[in-house]
């Protein structure tokens, strides 16, 4: 069976001891210096990765913030082009309208003072063309002053205010 002897495990142990210092003092320790090592750079190589990852936020913040403020100049500028649009059409539209104003009026003084010339024009030729008449007609039985009466007498008669006004309808 088993048969137990001191010598024997005395030098199993000895030999025991010895293999576990060396592999301690070769193997173990570099092995474990390897992987602290190794733990270190992975550790390292995590830090520096949460840095670029927290600067990456950090840099995209910054861009959203300047982004909206972009944007929210952007609206401004577009809405001051429009204020200003709005405000140089309502002037050009005050403007036109002024102006056209201006002619209309102009244009009814023109009308006004054409038709006084023409009726003072018309109301020469009646009065010449009436002496013509009134002459031929009685060239011998009125005298000068009666002519002349006759001739106020039918300018009198005619209403050369009514004339112009039927020019204007």
């Amino acid at each position: 069976m088993l048969n137990i002897d001191p010598g024997l495990m005395i030098w199993t142990l000895i030999t025991f001891a010895i293999a576990v210092f060396i592999l301690w003092k070769y193997a173990f320790g570099p092995l474990q210096k390897i992987i602290d090592q190794r733990r270190d750079g992975i550790q390292e190589s995590m830090d520096i990765a949460e840095e670029t990852r927290a600067e990456a936020l950090r840099l995209l913040e910054e861009y959203k913030a300047t982004l909206a403020k972009v944007r929210g100049e952007s609206e401004d500028i577009l809405e001051r082009s429009r204020t200003t649009a709005e405000h140089a059409k309502a002037e050009i539209m005050a403007d036109a309208k002024a102006q056209s104003a201006r002619v209309l009026e102009k244009a009814h003084e023109q009308i006004e003072r054409d038709t006084r010339a023409a009726l003072r024009d018309i109301k020469g030729e009646i009065a010449e063309l009436t002496a013509l008449a009134t002459e031929k007609v009685a060239a011998s039985s009125l005298s000068a002053a009666d002519q002349q009466r006759l001739i106020d007498e039918a300018l009198a008669g005619l209403d050369i205010e009514r004339l112009g006004a039927e020019g204007k309808a």
